[in-house]
């Protein structure tokens, strides 16, 4: 199963202004897992650095203080 999804994926790179989510992982506890939202709203990516990292701005343009890693 697994096999025949990555067949549909197809790898992009990342670039500046590109919309990109943010993984949500453990900030909201809801006892069933059942409506737990897995992303967040929509980022811009500021900055890529060579190291896998990227500098996220949200649509406000208020910027992150932490670098997010793209993997």
């Amino acid at each position: 199963m697994t096999r025949a999804f990555k067949k549909r994926v197809k790898p992009r790179l990342l670039q500046r202004c590109d919309l990109v989510l943010k993984v949500i992982r453990g900030l909201i506890k809801d006892p069933r897992e059942k409506f737990r939202p897995n992303w967040s709203r929509p980022y811009f990516i500021k900055e890529l650095t060579l190291e896998g990292a990227a500098w996220l701005m949200d649509l406000d343009g208020n910027r992150f203080s932490e670098s997010i890693n793209v993997d």
